[in-house]
């Protein structure tokens, strides 16, 4: 048995020979890439990758050495082309004009959350209002609007998965958030009481964000289509004291209501953030968040190689969701949010790095991210 002494010094050997051959790979790896821009070549391929992993394997002696020689050489492989997309020209994003006379839609009605964040975004300007969330999409779709604003998240009851999934099938473009607080309240006719109420009317996403008071009170909740203003407007014309709304204070305005309980939902800091659509890519200099859309290999590690390129480029990942790629049992979409803009020099290697580890990749958008 060798001592731990000469066992040291027979890895220091090694560990000089593979820094030195480690050097010359990387210069050769250099070579390759100037060729490839020379050449309007391809500049990362997979199929490519995969014949050097099993070509490498098989030069093994030591069989059971396998899986750690894949790994070995997926890791310096991964590390060439880290340094092979520093010599990749980066590109300038121009900022995008903003369109005049342009038209807003929204899901919803006058009065709902998702017509307060359309103010708060682009100021007092009075919106197409939509039954449905695809009636927003299918309208952008026609040009019959410009923009379009809907609910993507809420703080307490997760994310709004039509809509991830609505955004990927239109091909559409995230070109702005706003998020905003969101206080739900119990409406009811005039002269109604808490004591009164024993049904209450709201979207599910209301239900859900007032579930504690709704228990405790023992008021029986149902689904209604919108959360902001139609549920208010069907209990103001029935005229029953005993059924209620949860709704925004700008219902009690528009049909005559009283606030019964007022910010009744579960977490007192309660948010919904909303997303601004468009048919193009738009980009702001103010721009501080990008959102892509991807699908990788269903096997070991594969979403992972994402996520490291993200940590070693010192991005900030704020978000990730995972919904099911149709047609395709048990695999996947991932939607990643992280921090940064598209002119930053790191952002834009991590980018192109991210692309050579999933299947399909789009740029959902680079926007400016506001809270009111």
């Amino acid at each position: 048995m060798k001592d731990l002494k000469t066992c040291r010094e027979e890895i220091d050997a090694i560990d000089k020979e593979i820094i030195a051959l480690f050097e010359k790979r990387m210069h050769v790896s250099k070579d390759v890439i100037t060729y490839k821009l020379a050449h309007d070549m391809q500049i990362f391929q997979k199929d490519r990758e995969k014949e050097v992993i099993q070509k490498n394997v098989d030069r093994l002696e030591d069989k059971s050495l396998e899986s750690y020689a894949k790994t070995f050489v997926q890791d310096t492989m991964n590390l060439s082309k880290s340094y092979q997309s520093t010599f990749i020209p980066l590109k300038k994003y121009e900022a995008t004009k903003i369109k005049e006379n342009f038209k807003v839609g929204y899901q919803g009605v006058p009065g709902s959350f998702s017509n307060q964040a359309l103010n708060c975004w682009f100021g007092d300007i009075e919106g197409i209002n939509y039954p449905h969330f695809e009636d927003v999409y299918q309208a952008l779709e026609k040009g019959e609007i410009d923009y379009g604003v809907l609910p993507l998240e809420n703080s307490s009851t997760g994310a709004i998965n039509d809509n991830y999934d609505l955004l990927t099938q239109y091909g559409f473009y995230i070109v702005g958030e706003q998020s905003i607080t969101i206080d739900q309240n119990l409406l009811g006719i005039k002269g109604a009481t808490l004591e009164d109420i024993k049904d209450v009317y709201s979207h599910v996403q209301g239900l859900k964000q007032t579930s504690e008071f709704l228990n405790a009170h023992h008021i029986e909740g149902h689904d209604y289509l919108n959360t902001g203003c139609s549920n208010a407007k069907y209990i103001s014309e029935a005229q029953d004291k005993h059924i209620g709304a949860i709704a925004s204070s700008e219902a009690t305005k528009l049909y005559n209501l009283d606030i019964i309980a007022k910010a009744i939902q579960n977490d007192q800091s309660n948010h919904t953030r909303f997303i601004i659509i468009a048919r193009q890519y738009e980009i702001r200099p103010s721009a501080n968040r990008i959102s892509m859309v991807f699908t990788v290999n269903h096997e070991v590690g594969a979403l992972y190689e994402v996520m490291r390129v993200v940590r070693e480029h010192n991005i900030n990942m704020a978000r990730i969701e995972s919904r099911p790629l149709p047609l395709s049992p048990w695999e996947y979409y991932f939607y990643l949010d992280v921090d940064g803009n598209l002119n930053q020099d790191h952002v834009q290697r991590a980018l192109q790095e991210i692309k050579t580890y999933t299947n399909t990749f789009r740029m959902i958008g680079n926007y400016e991210r506001k809270e009111s």
